[in-house]
């Protein structure tokens, strides 16, 4: 290892332990109360996100499915949170906030805020701009915001991009083998063989005018239309991507006047389930799969009915 290589490292490890310190002060004004900081991030969740269900909180906080089920259990006894059904989806519930949910989240921020400005306030107006200048650097530094982001048509080079990806992460995530990869290729060309540009897309996420992600929506006839190929690279998971390009798609399906929308997916690919279910797909079917990989896979259909009436 090279030394400015080892310099950087020690110091971006330094101030890792220095910040998780300063973080832990900063928190035990919340810690103090009877709510978890786990718990104040859930409720600040639920007070931004439009149609906030429990799968959204799943995927932007990457928490347990039971941890998060007792947090909402215990607000909704507390009188903090109301679950709605969704008037397109009776099946899914919207997480609100109630007035007392309001005044717990506002309590706590300024819990916060006392804590933070008590951190600070004894540096020098110019101590306290310089701290929020190298703040700032270092976020834009290392973070992707969501503008860096393009999503375009695709073209048809971009076939070799789609199935190398593809048979590259599932292999190295997965266990699959080239059977899965050969399965991919063979409907993508055929895609592209027959492609209806009125009814059809597949979109191309970049970053930096490099391809980082895909997803698809291939017509199956007027009404019905199969969402596809959907990937995002490791690199970018976390970021919003993966909602962006399912809107795009759904955005496009609904132009385009489809009423039913459906997917195949598998059992292992969690994250892409919890976003699935989270724009209202069900699990409709599940079956068992021996060819993809060593072990055993469980295929599933997820089905979605667009109700253009309640748009």
């Amino acid at each position: 290892m090279d030394v400015k290589k080892d310099k950087i490292i020690s110091e971006v490890r330094s101030f890792s332990r220095f910040y998780t310190n300063i973080l832990g002060l900063l928190n035990q004004s919340i810690l103090n109360t009877n709510y978890s900081l786990t718990e104040v991030r859930v409720l600040l969740e639920i007070s931004i996100t439009k149609d906030c269900t429990a799968n959204v909180l799943i995927d932007k906080l990457d928490i347990d499915r039971g941890y998060l089920s007792r947090i909402i259990n215990r607000f909704k006894c507390n009188e903090l949170i109301t679950k709605q059904a969704s008037p397109k989806d009776g099946r899914l519930n919207f997480l609100k906030l109630t007035q007392k949910g309001k005044q717990v989240l506002s309590e706590l921020e300024e819990r916060s805020n006392n804590q933070v400005w008590k951190l600070v306030s004894s540096l020098t107006d110019e101590q306290k701009q310089k701290l929020v200048e190298s703040m700032e650097y270092i976020k834009g530094s290392l973070s992707f915001p969501e503008e860096t982001f393009k999503i375009r048509t695709y073209k048809p080079e971009d076939m070799d991009y789609i199935i190398k990806k593809h048979r590259e992460l599932y292999e190295h995530e997965y266990g699959f083998s080239s059977i899965f990869g050969d399965y991919v290729e063979k409907y993508l060309y055929q895609f592209n063989k027959y492609y209806d540009k009125a009814k059809e897309n597949i979109w191309i996420a970049e970053m930096n005018s490099s391809p980082v992600g895909v997803i698809a929506i291939a017509k199956v006839d007027n009404a019905t239309a199969q969402l596809r190929w959907f990937l995002i690279e490791p690199k970018v998971r976390g970021k919003g991507l993966g909602h962006k390009l399912i809107k795009t798609a759904m955005d496009f399906c609904k132009e385009k006047k489809y009423n039913h929308v459906f997917l195949w997916t598998a059992d292992v690919l969690k994250t892409a389930r919890h976003i699935y279910s989270s724009y209202g797909f069900k699990l409709t079917e599940s079956i068992d799969n021996t060819s993809w990989a060593d072990k055993l896979v469980k295929e599933e259909r997820w089905d979605l009915y667009l109700d253009h009436d309640k748009e």
